[in-house]
């Protein structure tokens, strides 16, 4: 098991409500809190694999649940694009939703696409580039796109967006539709 922190001087001691970002994997699950440009992020790499795995994944969910108080949630969608394990992935996915509803929290689900769009101002790219113009755009200095991701997922969710596109694509995703319910 390992354990990958990004701190970016926000203090999970203290209670504050939060936003919260998920970038569900296997290989790297990453969770960012985020609030006023501070943010916290954790990437969780399990040794075990099947089902021993995504019950280790389960427990760094709950043990983040415990301790953050949420106002809102997104959660990266699936690629449908995607080869490989993707029944595996949707069942991970599901864990996420269900551990989100048992606290009452119902996640945006964000297409991978739109998120590059937010962050990037495109929709396409490479996976490296959301970490070159996430330090370009607001400043965090990221190692891990799992963890990037997660970031760039909570700050969607916060509605903190300055520039035109970014509020277009925050009140899109308003929209019931995205809404995981």
């Amino acid at each position: 098991m390992s354990l990958k922190k990004t701190e970016g001087g926000l203090d999970l001691t203290d209670s504050s409500p939060v936003y919260l970002g998920i970038d569900q994997s296997f290989t790297g699950f990453a969770m960012c809190a985020y609030k006023d440009d501070k943010y916290y992020a954790e990437v969780y790499k399990s040794n075990n694999k099947g089902m021993p795995r995504m019950l280790d994944i389960r427990a760094f969910i709950r043990d983040w649940l415990s301790r953050v108080e949420i106002i809102d949630v997104a959660m990266e969608g699936y690629a449908m694009g995607a080869k490989g394990k993707v029944f595996h992935l949707g069942e991970l996915g599901g864990l996420v939703k269900m551990e989100l509803a048992d606290i009452d929290k119902y996640p945006l689900i964000i297409p991978p696409t739109t998120l590059k769009k937010y962050v990037t101002g495109a929709g396409t790219g490479q996976k490296n580039q959301m970490i070159l113009h996430t330090y370009k755009k607001w400043g965090p200095t990221f190692t891990d796109d799992n963890a990037c991701d997660a970031y760039g997922l909570a700050r969607l969710c916060s509605g903190d967006g300055t520039l035109a596109y970014e509020k277009a694509i925050y009140q899109q995703v308003q929209s019931p539709d995205y809404r995981e319910i």
